[in-house]
């Protein structure tokens, strides 16, 4: 699960780049920046549901059996 949540991460990090070069452009292609937020959006939505689950697992690691 950490790599695929640091390979998310990693994603999330390129799509803002990205973000950020298309709204430096002159003209930047409104449909482009909306397509690449949502994007991000999706990724930011899966990396937490991964840190969720790796908090979930620390903590029942943590409990006496």
């Amino acid at each position: 699960m950490h790599t695929r949540l640091k390979a998310l991460q990693s994603r999330h990090a390129s799509l803002e780049a990205r973000l950020q070069r298309e709204q430096k452009r002159p003209a930047p292609d409104l449909f482009h920046v909306r397509t690449l937020k949502k994007f991000k959006l999706r990724i930011r939505d899966e990396i937490k549901r991964l840190e969720r689950g790796l908090e979930r697992r620390r903590h029942s690691d943590l409990l006496p059996r």
